[in-house]
C-alpha cells in the first residue's frame, strides 16, 4: 500500500483546473486545497459542503500538528559537549598526501555531532566537517573554506541557530564554536585541525580542500560516506554478487562483450522490456562514486516509512528531496544494485540512473551496466495512479551525462558501442510505464580516473568511424 500511495503524492504536485477561486497558498503552508482540487477536477468523489468544511478544518489541524511536531523536534538546547577523543568518528577518516602536505577529513554522524557540540546541529541543517592538515611543504598554508562549501556557515551563525538557555549560556556557546573552528594559517612544519561548518548532506559528502601557499596551490578531494541514510546500495554486497569475476584485457573483446549485453531492462518476471541499457561505467569504485558525488549526484533511499514521510514533507512544504526512492528495474535477474539521482527544483523532475555490476572487469577495473533517464513530470497510470514521465529522447540524456561528468575532473574518456535498442519514429519502442523513447541504439562507455583529468586531457575514444554515433547512425547498430 505504501508503494502505491507515493505516486498520489507526486500527482498532487501537478496543478489541475479547479472551480475554487482561493489564492494559492505559500509553499511553507500545509496545502489542503490541493486535495480538494484534485478530487473535484477528477470527479473521483463529490464532497458535500459540510464535509468539505470539516475536511478543511481537519486539514488545518493536521498541518498545525505537523508544524508543531517539527518545531518540537528542532527546539534548540545545549548540554555539556563530549571531548573528541572519547568519540570514535575519526576512525572513519580519510587521508591524502601531496606536495609535502597531508590532509585528513572526517564527517561525524548526527549522533556524534550532538555529543561533540552539545546540540543537534543536523536539525538546523548544519554539518561539521573535521579537517586536519600536516604541513611539511616548507611554506605557510591557508585552507580555503569556500572550497569545502561555497556557502559555508560561520561558527557564530552555527551557534546562533542552536542558541538556548541564559545569556551567559549563549555566550559560552559562541566561544565554544569559535574554538572548534579550523584556524588558519597552518605554519610550515605545523599540524592544525578543526571544523568547517557546512550545509547538510546525506549518504555521501564531497569534500574539497584547497591549500594556498606563497607559490603553490594544492588540491585534495574526498568522497566520504555519512551514516544514517537508508540507501539501496547498503543492502547489496557488490563483491559477492558472483562466484568470481572474469577479467577482460583485450579492448576488442571488451567491446564485443558490451554489445552482447541485453538491450534493455526488464520487469521482475522478465516478460516485458523496460528502459534501454544505454550507459556503462568502468573504473575503481572510489573513482566512480567520487566523480558522481562531485557533480551533485546522490544516493537513493529505499521505500520505507521514513522516506515516505520525507516525500510527503517535500510535497507539502516545497522542500527538495535529494534521495527520493526510484522504482526497481531488472537485469541479471535482480533489481538495480545502485540507484543514483540528480534532483532539480521539483520532486517530479530529476535525472536518475540505475546501475548493475557486471560479472566481469576490464583490465582490473569494475564494470557497471546501466540506464539513465530524465524525469520531466508526472502522468496517470492505472496500476499506481501516477508515475514519472521521461524525456523520450534518451540519447540526449545519455550524452549530457558526458558533459556533466567531464567537469568532475574524474572522467578520463568516453567511447560508444552498439547493443542498446534502436527506436525510431517509424518503429517506436516503449518502457514499462509505458513511455515511448527514441534512440540510436548506442551505449556510452565512461572510463573513470583515480587522478584528476582536465577538460583538455579528456579522451573521446574513436571506437567508431566517428566518435559521436549521431554522425554515423547506421554503423554498427543492432536493432
Amino acid at each position: 500500500m505504501l508503494r502505491r500511495s507515493l505516486p498520489l503524492l507526486l500527482l498532487l504536485k501537478t496543478p489541475y483546473p479547479s472551480p475554487l477561486k482561493t489564492p494559492a497558498p505559500s509553499l511553507a503552508a500545509f496545502n489542503y486545497l490541493r486535495f480538494i482540487q484534485y478530487y473535484r477536477a477528477m470527479a473521483i468523489v463529490h464532497v458535500p459542503s459540510v464535509l468539505l468544511f470539516r475536511f478543511r478544518r481537519g486539514a488545518r489541524l493536521c498541518g498545525a500538528l505537523l508544524a508543531l511536531s517539527g518545531l518540537a523536534a528542532c527546539t534548540p538546547y545545549w548540554q555539556e559537549p563530549t571531548p573528541a577523543d572519547q568519540i570514535r568518528f575519526q576512525a572513519e577518516s580519510k587521508s591524502l598526501s601531496r606536495g609535502g602536505a597531508t590532509v585528513t577529513v572526517a564527517v561525524p554522524s548526527a549522533a556524534d555531532t550532538e555529543q561533540l557540540f552539545g546540540t543537534n546541529l543536523y536539525a538546523s541543517h548544519v554539518q561539521p566537517v573535521w579537517i586536519k592538515i600536516e604541513n611539511q611543504t616548507g611554506q605557510d598554508l591557508i585552507m580555503l573554506r569556500h572550497a569545502v562549501d561555497d556557502a559555508y556557515i560561520s561558527p557564530a551563525e552555527a551557534a546562533y541557530l542552536r542558541h538556548a538557555g541564559s545569556k551567559e549560556t549563549k555566550r559560552a556557546m559562541d566561544i565554544f564554536f569559535q574554538e572548534m573552528e579550523f584556524a588558519n594559517p597552518v605554519d610550515a612544519g605545523a599540524t592544525v585541525s578543526g571544523y568547517v561548518f557546512t550545509n547538510l548532506d546525506e549518504g555521501f559528502k564531497n569534500i574539497n580542500v584547497d591549500l594556498l601557499g606563497d607559490d603553490l596551490l594544492l588540491n585534495f578531494n574526498f568522497a566520504v560516506k555519512i551514516p544514517g541514510l537508508n540507501a539501496d546500495f547498503e543492502y547489496v554486497d557488490l563483491d559477492a554478487l558472483y562466484p568470481e569475476f572474469e577479467n577482460i584485457e583485450d579492448v576488442a573483446a571488451f567491446q564485443e562483450r558490451l554489445r552482447e549485453e541485453p538491450c534493455c531492462t526488464v520487469n521482475k518476471t522478465g516478460t516485458k522490456e523496460g528502459d534501454p541499457l544505454n550507459i556503462v561505467f568502468v573504473g575503481t569504485r572510489e573513482a566512480i562514486w567520487s566523480a558522481l558525488i562531485r557533480r551533485g549526484w546522490h544516493a537513493t533511499e529505499v521505500n520505507h516509512m521514513k522516506s515516505a514521510m520525507k516525500t510527503t514533507r517535500s510535497f507539502f512544504f516545497g522542500s527538495q528531496y535529494l534521495y527520493s526512492p526510484i522504482s526497481p528495474l531488472y537485469l541479471y535477474g535482480r533489481s538495480q544494485d545502485v540507484g543514483i539521482q540528480k534532483a532539480r527544483n521539483s520532486i517530479s523532475r530529476r535525472n536518475h540512473m540505475r546501475l548493475w555490476r557486471a560479472p566481469y572487469n576490464f583490465q582490473g577495473q569494475e564494470v557497471y551496466v546501466g540506464q539513465i533517464s530524465r524525469d520531466i513530470g508526472v502522468k496517470f497510470q492505472k496500476r499506481t495512479i501516477t508515475t514519472h514521465a521521461i524525456d523520450p529522447y534518451v540519447d540526449h540524456t545519455r550524452d549530457s551525462l558526458m558533459g556533466d561528468l567531464a567537469y568532475s575532473e574524474g572522467l578520463g574518456g568516453v567511447g560508444y558501442v552498439s547493443g542498446s535498442r534502436v527506436s525510431t519514429e517509424e518503429k517506436t519502442y516503449f518502457n514499462l510505464t509505458p513511455d515511448p523513447y527514441y534512440s540510436d541504439g548506442y551505449r556510452a562507455v565512461f572510463f573513470f580516473s583515480a587522478s584528476p583529468v582536465s577538460l583538455s586531457e579528456f579522451d573521446q575514444l574513436r571506437w567508431l568511424p566517428e566518435w559521436h554515433p549521431a554522425l554515423e547512425s547506421t554503423h554498427d547498430a543492432t536493432p
